[in-house]
């Protein structure tokens, strides 16, 4: 089973079909829907709550060593400082690089074949 593969307990699997969480879910989601509108995805970060902005974002492919994740984090906060910016955006250029996945550290940053911003397809 996959969470045992995991190192997990097999009775998360039980989380499956609980729907005590749900109503508490919808509630955070609307929540923090109405602080960026309905038209994105997850995850959503809010600056500087409660009167800061929110964002769809950031989605990264791979972990940051510890000097350019500070360094991300200063230029996300510095967007979300600037009173008129709204979006910025492009498709992944890679698959995640997660050790979860089942990405060693050596194929880290091995970027996928991209031509006209799509995906290349395999032959």
């Amino acid at each position: 089973m996959v969470l045992a593969d995991a190192g997990l307990l097999i009775e998360l699997a039980d989380a499956v079909n609980d729907g005590s969480w749900d109503a508490e879910i919808r509630r955070e989601t609307d929540e923090a829907l109405s602080l960026t509108g309905k038209e994105v995805g997850t995850p959503i970060i809010h600056f500087e709550p409660p009167t800061g902005v929110a964002f769809f974002g950031s989605v990264i492919s791979r972990l940051p060593d510890e000097d350019s994740a500070a360094e991300l984090w200063d230029h996300e906060v510095g967007l979300a400082r600037f009173p008129g910016f709204a979006e910025l955006k492009r498709s992944l250029r890679e698959q995640p690089q997660l050790a979860a996945f089942g990405v060693d550290a050596d194929t880290f940053g091995t970027q996928e074949d991209w031509h006209g911003g799509s995906r290349r397809q395999k032959k």
